[in-house]
């Protein structure tokens, strides 16, 4: 997610966990077109048939305990 308003950003990160996600802040408003243009390419990648994953390297995120996992 991209934003300015930190609280605005706090909310969306409650609900993206709220569904079991877990929120990656990537910046602000300003080069947003960038993460857009990466998802547009992964979306693309899964209607196509292809793993997503075979273009996006897996990025190990830490747990809620703070230990590292895939």
């Amino acid at each position: 997610m991209c934003g300015d308003d930190t609280a605005a950003l706090r909310v969306v990160g409650e609900l993206v966990r709220d569904v079991g996600g877990v929120p990656a802040t990537l910046g602000a408003l300003d080069p947003v077109r960038q993460p857009e243009e990466v998802a547009g390419f992964v979306i693309g990648l899964a209607f196509a048939g292809f793993d997503p994953n075979s273009a996006v390297p897996q990025v190990p995120v830490a747990d809620h305990r703070g230990s590292a996992q895939r």
